[in-house]
């Protein structure tokens, strides 16, 4: 029942209203929390190891986020890839796709005969008092039978284009000023000490000379010995650029540099002290500049494209590919420096044919409601699914006979309560499709020498399954019509001719034509008979009981059942059920109306002759 929003606003009102102590606790309980809160506030900080099990700082999520400046993440293509790859993701999907729900039918004979007995108790316990009254009588019995199912399995994957980066070396250009203060007079020159501030290649110098205070000895030619190379400049003078040899450096290498002044008098002395000092307290200003190609580790944007299926795509057919995010420019910012990237579009969602098959022979017990699913085994996977199985089904046959009970006895109307009761065996069907195939062998092994001779030889056969913009040419159906068939050859028409008559078993499939990795298209091998009893023997007999193999559906072995190998199946264990319409449609059985007719005469002149 919906309630309205003003219906759910008016009972929370009359809530409160009802319940005033209540809603005054929880307001006080609130404002302890909040004063709490703030007396604590800055004085303690939360230890998350406290609060949550296996905490780790330092978790391998934290790589999806980037920052707020991000404009791309690959968390989703993470989550797709944990479902298809992890225990629990395969677990879930495997179990969903291979264990379909179980269905009970209400329709059956036994549901409604127990609700008849349940509603009949009294007129069935009855009859005690010597009058014949008129009964029906059931008997349940249960034939069990085998078919196969295959399953169509299509998958929607994505490629998707996310921005990731790797580390690569580029060489800078970089500009240091390096301000010479370590000044002192050795061996009569004026000597100046510095170190290299980065390592790499200087490609060029310059010197620049002045001074910062009231100058001395102004207009005193300084001649430099420096990397190499020579100048010789006045104070105070400009940024000058020098040739130099001493390219290589090394961070934190130290150097020199050699200076002598161009003095007369014998005064040369306490003008080197006097430099000296200038510079070394600031006064006289020797910047040296250096040009250099340093190499530096910098992080390149990247786009890598990640394909999330589910499942095994080695021989699935590729149908379609659609652009499901547009493409264009996308920004993002690395080591502070921008970059944009394009693609013509970020994200694919592809459709891929697994499995294509229409087989199912289990159709007839799935739609009668007296038929109950027994085993399903998985006889050929793809990846973690299974697309082909074979089942067993319970089917219960409910056989009602009317009668009389006369006292303590009952009597039969029709007589085949009589055979209910004996529990006799009615399978006239299978007794015969028994008798059937030992003579069908016999004849193929008459006259032959035993040691080669083989019955129910089958012809390996193929056809197109599944390609892009083509029909199906393994259909189960329909070719008698020959809808959307009109591509497909000879061989397959006859193949599925003989799939409509039940003379086929498949054995497999496999891509019959790939391209760059890609499967275009696939095929399906069969094994094909030329009547039921031989496929129903080879299918059940050959394979299921002696376990001898069909080979492959790129190549079936499709060979007949050797002598030895005949004896040793249990043709009592087949199920010959799908022979039955056939057979039946050749046996002629005796008038069932007349026989219950005789057989009501026969009863009613007993019951006469007792004087009932």
């Amino acid at each position: 029942m919906k309630v309205s929003p003003c219906a759910a606003l008016l009972a929370a009102l009359l809530a409160c209203a009802a319940f005033p102590v209540q809603a005054g606790s929880m307001d006080d309980a609130n404002k302890e929390g909040v004063d709490a809160a703030k007396a604590a506030a800055g004085t303690i900080s939360a230890d998350p190891n406290g609060y949550f099990d296996n905490y780790s700082a330092d978790a391998p999520q934290k790589e999806y986020y980037k920052g707020g400046t991000q404009t791309d993440t690959s968390i989703d293509v993470a989550g797709q890839k944990e479902l298809s790859t992890s225990e629990l993701g395969q677990t879930v999907q495997e179990s969903y796709v291979n264990n379909p729900a179980d269905s009970i039918s209400y329709d059956s004979d036994m549901m409604k005969h127990s609700d008849d007995v349940r509603g009949n108790a009294e007129t069935i316990a009855g009859g005690t008092d010597g009058q014949c009254v008129e009964q029906e009588v059931n008997k349940t019995t249960y034939t069990t039978h085998n078919c196969e199912m295959a399953s169509n399995l299509t998958q929607s994957c994505s490629r998707k284009a996310t921005i990731t980066n790797h580390e690569a070396v580029t060489q800078q250009a970089r500009t240091y000023s390096i301000n010479l203060t370590d000044a002192s007079v050795v061996n009569g020159l004026l000597n100046v000490n510095f170190t290299l501030p980065d390592t790499g290649t200087i490609t060029g110098a310059s010197l620049r000379l002045y001074y910062s205070q009231a100058p001395t000895y102004v207009g005193v030619p300084f001649t430099i010995s420096l990397l190499g190379g020579s100048l010789t400049i006045r104070t105070p003078a400009p940024d000058t650029a020098f040739a130099i040899t001493d390219r290589s450096a090394t961070a934190g290498q130290g150097k020199s540099a050699s200076i002598s002044l161009q003095v007369s008098g014998g005064h040369s002395g306490q003008v080197y002290d006097t430099q000296a000092a200038s510079l070394r307290d600031g006064r006289l200003m020797m910047i040296l500049t250096l040009q250099m190609l340093v190499d530096v580790t910098v992080h390149v944007p990247d786009i890598t494209w990640t394909d999330s299926c589910p499942a095994d795509m080695g021989d699935a057919v590729k149908l379609s590919e659609t652009c499901t995010d547009p493409g264009g420019d996308r920004t993002v910012v690395m080591d502070g420096i921008s970059y944009t990237l394009h693609s013509d579009c970020w994200e694919y969602t592809q459709n891929w044919i697994v499995n294509e098959d229409d087989t199912n022979t289990c159709q007839a017990y799935i739609d009668d409601p007296n038929c109950s699913e027994g085993t399903r085994t998985c006889t050929q996977k793809i990846g973690d699914y299974c697309v082909f199985q074979k089942l067993t089904w319970q089917c219960a046959h409910t056989e009602t006979s009317t009668g009389w009970l006369c006292g303590s006895e009952f009597y039969c109307s029709d007589g085949s309560c009589a055979a209910m009761e004996a529990g006799t065996n009615q399978n006239f069907g299978e007794a015969v499709s028994q008798l059937a195939a030992l003579a069908a062998a016999g004849k193929e092994f008459a006259g032959m020498d035993p040691d080669t001779v083989t019955a129910f030889t089958g012809k390996a056969m193929s056809c197109r399954q599944s390609a892009a913009g083509f029909s199906n040419c393994c259909k189960s159906g329909g070719w008698g019509q020959d809808v959307g068939l009109a591509k497909c050859n000879t061989e397959e028409k006859e193949i599925g001719t003989a799939k409509e008559k039940k003379l086929v078993v498949k054995v497999g499939s496999y891509c019959s034509t790939k391209v760059l990795g890609v499967c275009l298209q696939k095929k399906e091998g069969y094994c094909v008979f030329d009547s039921k009893l031989a496929r129903i023997v080879q299918e059940q007999g050959r394979h299921d009981q002696l376990g001898v193999s069909f080979g492959s559906g790129k190549s079936p072995d499709c060979r007949g059942i050797k002598i030895a190998e005949l004896q040793g199946i249990k043709f009592d264990a087949i199920d010959f059920s799908d022979f039955y319409d056939d057979l039946n449609s050749q046996v002629a059985l005796p008038d069932q109306d007349a026989l219950t007719e005789r057989i009501k005469e026969s009863i009613n002149s007993n019951l006469n002759a007792n004087g009932g």
